[in-house]
Formats: structure tokens, sequence, C-alpha cells
């Protein structure tokens, strides 16, 4: 299967499936990207461990660059979010069948209480059937989302802009118009500069 030599890739090269970098690419075939989805769903879900504390104590505490992740071993779901989808990037998925999703989660069943979470969503090619497929931090299997129904999708946001739910066509808002996800674009675009500068500075 071509996916076995794709680059699962987080952004700071955590996992690799026999390729770098610099010849990773993405799935030719759409069927394929499920298993990249499911490896690298498992893979962050066990290398990073939960810890909402920070935010809950001060939600103004800037989401995690995927760097800033790895090197501290500790996230909440938007971390996990963001870090799924700078990696799935990296390895060559299109950006634009990705999006962040600002969700409502059901906790223990039907009449449990619910509460504000963010998964990553990816979106089959326009021109594919089937669901969305959900990677959530919270469970390790990547499922359709008509099998979850314990959530429900609010927003949708990449680095394109802002969708209500998981909508297609042109987005609704500026991304930027999210702060805290401007503020980590601008710093992950600083953050490449100062990579790039150190590397050129090196040689």
């Amino acid at each position: 299967m071509a996916s076995k030599h794709l680059l699962v890739a987080w952004l700071c090269g955590l996992f690799t499936f026999g390729a770098s970098p610099s010849t990773a690419a993405g799935p030719s075939d759409p069927a394929d990207a499920p298993v990249l989805l499911a490896s690298l769903n498992v893979s962050v879900n066990h290398r990073i461990v939960y810890d909402g504390e920070p935010r809950r104590r001060d939600p103004a505490v800037p989401w995690a660059l995927p760097a800033e992740l790895r090197e501290r071993g500790s996230g909440d779901c938007v971390d996990y979010a963001t870090a799924k989808y700078f990696s799935l990037v990296a390895a060559g998925l299109p950006p634009a069948q990705l999006r962040i999703a600002y969700v409502e989660a059901q906790a223990g069943g039907p009449d449990g209480p619910r509460q504000r979470h963010m998964v990553l969503a990816w979106l089959p090619p326009d021109d594919a059937d089937g669901d969305p497929l959900i990677l959530d931090n919270l469970v390790d299997a990547v499922r359709p989302l008509s099998r979850r129904p314990d959530l429900r999708v609010l927003i949708s946001f990449n680095t394109d802009g802002i969708w209500p739910g998981l909508a297609r066509g042109r987005p609704a808002r500026d991304a930027r118009r999210i702060t805290a996800w401007a503020r980590v674009l601008d710093r992950l675009a600083a953050y490449d500069l100062d990579s790039t500068r150190t590397t050129t500075g090196s040689r």
C-alpha cells in the first residue's frame, strides 16, 4: 500500500515510515489517507500527556506550536488538534482537507453533560463520497463523524478560513478572526524564519 511509504510525521520530526521530510508526499489515492490519519492519531495521543489545568487556570495561555508541545510533552485538546493539523500538512495531505473543529462533546451517554472540545477533522475530496473522519485525543480510533453521535461541530477552521460546522465551499470568515489561531500562525512563521536563518548561517 502506498501509504506505508509515506512520512507519518509530526512537524517536529517524531515519526517516520520509511521516508524523509524532503521525500514525503500525501496519498495519491484518497483511500490511503485513513491509514496515515490512524497512525498519526495514535502516535500523538500516546506521546503527549493530557493536561488541561494550565488553560483552565488561564484561558489566555497561548496555543502551543508543535515543537513546543513535543518539548513540553503535555497539552490539552487544542494542542493535540493543532499538532495533528500541522503534522499531516507536513506529511503531504492537502490543507484544504483538514479542519480543526470546535465541538460540543457529550460525556456519559445521551443524558450526559455537554462540554466544549476540539478535534481534527479530515474531509474527503470534493469528488469522493464519505463522511469526515475525526481525530480525537480522547479516542485512538479514527471514526467517521456519523459514528460520533457524541459530537456536535460548531465551527471548523484551517489556514484558509472559518466555516460553520464542517460546511464545504468558501469560508464564512477569515481565519485570523480567531485570535489564538492567528497568533499560532504568526509564531510558526517566525519560528520557521529563525530556523532557516540558523540553517543558512551554519553552512
